[in-house]
């Protein structure tokens, strides 16, 4: 397991974990397994910096962007690279051989760079917003939701995109097991992206005034994690409209779900805080 965590670490950032060899497909899927840690790494580098940056002034828009910028420096960026090529990828309407080609391209075209745009924008805007609220667990639980999604669209019997790379290895590398577990700890991190809206409020009988979840004091909590429950299962379906659309899961279906999965985390802690 310790391998697993080495390698999630080496594959998802850029730090130095010294693995030279070629990773057995055992270890590689429980390096999937185990990549919530990483999510668990980013989202205190992201929440810590944009802390930081107010702590010296920042203005909370400038503290998102820092924030962001910190995670896209500790990833190499990847996600989003894989966001944009997945992107134009299903905006192609193309065959699935086509489509593949197009996300392999190296370029991004309009519909890539419109949702990465988006994507970066609702990212910075609610981390700077959790930041400015004084939250920490709920930026950090919104990172790592995202990184428990790739278990549920590796799960077994569904195919790989392509015989090489990253598909071909991890495709059909989650058992139920680990499907089921990382399904719970996405309705966990759900529930904790509430952390910091319903405590804030000093009493339940403070309802008329700290909004629509302080008809109970842990409603807010309960609406996360049937969120967290909702995105796992988007998952799950978006996994099985990219067999359809580009004939299996691939690296870049991946590194979207992620990307996006940040964003929309991201902006449902906003909503429940």
């Amino acid at each position: 397991m310790l391998s697993a965590v080495r390698l999630a670490v080496a594959w998802m950032t850029v730090l130095p974990m010294g693995l030279r060899d070629t990773p057995d497909p055992r270890t590689a899927g429980r390096a999937m397994t185990v990549l919530p840690l990483v999510g668990l790494l980013c989202g205190l580098v992201a929440t810590g910096v944009a802390h930081g940056m107010l702590a010296l002034g920042s203005e909370p828009l400038l503290a998102g962007v820092a924030g962001i910028a910190a995670v896209l420096a500790l990833t190499r960026g990847m996600h989003m690279d894989a966001l944009a090529d997945t992107a134009d990828g299903l905006g192609s309407y193309a065959g699935p051989e086509r489509a593949r080609e197009i996300m392999r391209s190296g370029s991004i075209g309009p519909m890539g760079a419109a949702v990465l745009v988006m994507v970066l924008l609702a990212e910075v805007a609610a981390l700077g917003a959790l930041a400015e609220a004084g939250a920490w667990v709920a930026p950090v639980a919104a990172l790592v939701l995202p990184r428990c999604l790739p278990a549920v669209q590796l799960r077994r019997g569904v195919p790989a995109s392509s015989t090489t790379g990253f598909g071909a290895l991890l495709a059909g590398s989650q058992s139920r097991a680990a499907v089921l577990v990382l399904g719970v700890l996405a309705t966990l991190a759900g529930a904790a992206l509430a952390v910091g809206g319903p405590a804030a409020v000093d009493a339940v009988g403070d309802a008329a005034v700290s909004g629509w979840w302080a008809v109970s004091g842990w409603c807010a909590p309960a609406v996360g994690a049937a969120f967290g429950l909702a995105v796992y299962a988007a998952a799950a379906g978006f996994a099985r409209h990219a067999v359809r659309r580009f004939g299996g899961i691939g690296g870049d279906v991946l590194g979207a779900t992620i990307e996006a999965g940040t964003a929309a985390a991201l902006v449902a802690a906003v909503l429940l805080i």
